[in-house]
Order: structure tokens, then C-alpha cells, then sequence
């Protein structure tokens, strides 16, 4: 399964349904299931302050939270930008020719594993998350 690493309160956004699109400066052609990774990156005075205005309260670090499906990668046009939601928008880099990766079933671990993360896609072990039943 492919993995990748973000930064909170991303994640959580993500976790709480807030955040359908996961925003990059690059294309992937994967699709498939991507486990998201919550960096180990302690929040700055920008994030704490998103947070707080979605009132997400739970953001922790270095886990793997959530499984969804990656089913789309868009290439950001003004008009694709303008249709997301303000939360949407504000828990990305949205600008135009930039990529808005599509997430769909997602799924919440019960039992987030804690892991070291990494740059870009990478690569996790399938055994790693095994136990961790989702709920």
C-alpha cells in the first residue's frame, strides 16, 4: 500500500470528513489505497489557528490515522478551485496548476499505528497496519 505524510491538522481534516483532496505540486498517477500518515511536525501558530476555527481538538502526530481510497488526480483550474468549499480550500495549497489528489472511502484506523513517515509516496508494509481495524 502506498503512503504518504501530512502535516496537521491536514490529516485530521481529512479523518473528519472536512478535506476530500489531498493538494501537491505534482501528479501521481497511482490510484489506488493511500494510507495518510500524520507528520511528526508539531502545528505552527497558522495551523493551531485553522484548528481552532474547524474546532479539531485531536491532532496527533506520527500515526497512521486514516486509509482512503486515491481515485483521481486533477490538475487545478480556476473554475475547479472556485467549486470546492471554504474548508476545502482552506486546508490546501489551492492555485492554479497545482494537483488536487481525490480521496474517497475514508476510512478512520481504530488502533493508528505510530510510525516514522517520509517524503512523497512511499511505501507501507500491509503487516504494519494489519491489526489496526477500521471503524
Amino acid at each position: 500500500m502506498k503512503a504518504i505524510t501530512i502535516w496537521q491538522p491536514y490529516a485530521q481534516a481529512i479523518a473528519l470528513g472536512l478535506k476530500k483532496f489531498e493538494t501537491r505540486s505534482w501528479a501521481t498517477r497511482y490510484r489506488g489505497k493511500l494510507a495518510i500518515h500524520a507528520s511528526h511536525r508539531p502545528l505552527s501558530k497558522e495551523r493551531k489557528l485553522l484548528a481552532e476555527k474547524y474546532h479539531i481538538k485531536d491532532c496527533a502526530l506520527g500515526e497512521v490515522m486514516v486509509v482512503a481510497d486515491l481515485v483521481d488526480c486533477i490538475l487545478m483550474t480556476e473554475e475547479f478551485i472556485q467549486a470546492q468549499s471554504e474548508a476545502e480550500r482552506d486546508f490546501g495549497d489551492w492555485r492554479v496548476g497545482r494537483y488536487a489528489w481525490r480521496l474517497e472511502n475514508i476510512e478512520v484506523l481504530k488502533n493508528p499505528v505510530k510510525l516514522s513517515g517520509k517524503q512523497g509516496l512511499w511505501n507501507l508494509e500491509l503487516l504494519t497496519i494489519h491489526k489496526s481495524v477500521l471503524c
